[in-house]
């Protein structure tokens, strides 16, 4: 059986399932997230009815032309970004957003996948090292940058993997103050541990 048909059986199977069963499969950057998958890809995967076109928001009040898996339901919502918008063709960025139940498998954590409301000290564990995020406050606040070539840069299937994280409600007002703005900070830092950052968004890219 091949993963695209692998994964719409399996997506068959949660429908169907009661919902204190379900559990949604791992996903990567094969299948409909590889480089060279389209429109076509995508609804093979997941249905052709549960896909559609939307104008995706990418930040600073803009939004891009994309495609959308799942658009009335958020656990499952999977916004997509084409590097060739006008064939729906060629993935450039895939979005999980707040609310997704999705995960992401990385090469060598098999048992591991990334997911949502994951926190920066499980990150790090995942990753096997400290890696950058950007201070919060700000448009592009509370992105992992940069793994520093640790497990969480290599996710299955060649892409690239990023995170967004928001910082706790109850963060201390001083430690949230010193992680403020447009600076990187390593996820060993004392003020950013502080103020208890989860994964908020998780975001799949391909270079050019």
């Amino acid at each position: 059986m091949s993963r695209l048909s692998f994964l719409a059986s399996l997506l068959c199977v949660v429908a169907v399932t009661p919902v204190a069963a379900q559990a949604l499969p791992a996903l990567d950057c094969t299948g409909p997230f590889a480089r060279d998958a389209d429109e076509n890809t995508v609804a093979a995967a997941f249905g052709a009815a549960n896909v559609t076109r939307a104008d995706i928001p990418i930040g600073e009040g803009y939004t891009e032309p994309g495609t959308v898996v799942f658009a009335g339901d958020d656990a499952k919502r999977i916004d997509i970004l084409w590097r060739d918008a006008v064939a729906r063709a060629q993935p450039a960025t895939v979005f999980f957003r707040a609310g997704s139940t999705w995960r992401i498998a990385i090469v060598g954590l098999p048992d591991k996948p990334v997911a949502l409301g994951a926190t920066l000290e499980e990150i790090e564990a995942m990753n096997g090292k400290p890696f950058s995020i950007t201070g919060f406050g700000w448009d592009l606040g509370g992105r992992a940058v940069g793994w520093h070539d640790g497990k969480l840069a290599h996710p299955i299937g060649g892409c690239m993997l990023s995170l967004g994280f928001d910082h706790g409600p109850d963060a201390p007002p001083g430690a949230l103050e010193k992680v403020n703005g447009d600076v990187e900070f390593l996820s060993t830092d004392a003020a950013m541990r502080q103020v208890n950052p989860v994964v908020v968004e998780m975001v799949l890219n391909w270079e050019q």
